[in-house]
């Protein structure tokens, strides 16, 4: 291992490096392989396999990050969407802005990572899966249709819509930027979720929801999807 004058002349020279001896040098337990590191930026390249190498969502507070293809496919996942990256193809991430990302393909995926920061990257702005306080009413016949168990999942759908279930659901699952567990209470014919600190914040939900601030779209009995039009509707025109 380098020492701290070792590393602080290794910044100040210019740094060569080789992703195929990279890879042939990992250990194999590790998809990642740091490559080069300057006083305030980093490279690494990075290997998954297929179906793996999923990342929860988060945020880097301070620093831009790039995500560059080199063979193989990246399923990106944000706010504004999910985007696949082709080799050849990359994408830049704003400091704090949340994303994650998936290998979903059958081969291996291989991109390289680019941080304008000298930490390696280990920083990350997760929010703990802990009750919110904030609170949204289900009608138990909108979810019940086979059951729930000790708790809901909820999923976040897209801007304005929450989707909730005892169920895990492929199709949410794949389609949805987030799932996590979400704390009950049924109180007669309805469910009290109180949705997770991190769904809140990145939602931007105020403390106290209003009964008007939602709409429930009832599916098939085993999900409904939480309409935020009205909320949003509200904040905009200021009533």
């Amino acid at each position: 291992m380098a020492t701290d004058a070792q590393a602080k002349a290794q910044a100040d020279e210019v740094q060569i490096f080789d992703v195929a001896e990279g890879l042939s040098q990992r250990d194999h337990l590790h998809g990642r392989v740091d490559m080069a590191t300057g006083g305030n930026s980093y490279i690494a390249v990075f290997q998954t396999p297929p179906r793996g190498g999923e990342t929860h969502v988060h945020q880097h507070p301070d620093s831009d990050q790039i995500l560059f293809v080199l063979s193989g496919e990246c399923t990106v996942e944000g706010l504004t969407g999910t985007f696949v990256l082709k080799p050849n193809q990359g994408v830049l991430i704003p400091a704090g802005v949340h994303y994650g990302f998936t290998n979903t393909a059958q081969e291996d995926l291989i991109f390289l990572s680019m941080r304008s920061e000298s930490t390696g990257g280990r920083r990350v702005g997760y929010v703990p899966n802990v009750p919110s306080g904030t609170h949204i009413r289900v009608p138990y016949e909108a979810v019940g249709a086979q059951g729930i168990g000790r708790h809901l999942y909820v999923y976040a759908l897209d801007r304005r819509t929450i989707g909730i279930s005892p169920l895990l659901l492929e199709e949410w699952n794949r389609g949805s930027l987030l799932r996590m567990n979400c704390e009950y209470v049924q109180s007669g014919a309805e469910l009290l979720a109180n949705l997770p600190e991190r769904l809140v914040r990145w939602y931007d939900l105020p403390r106290e929801l209003l009964a008007t601030d939602y709409r429930i779209v009832v599916d098939d009995g085993t999900r409904a999807r939480v309409d935020l039009t009205p909320l949003i509707q509200r904040e905009v025109t200021g009533d």
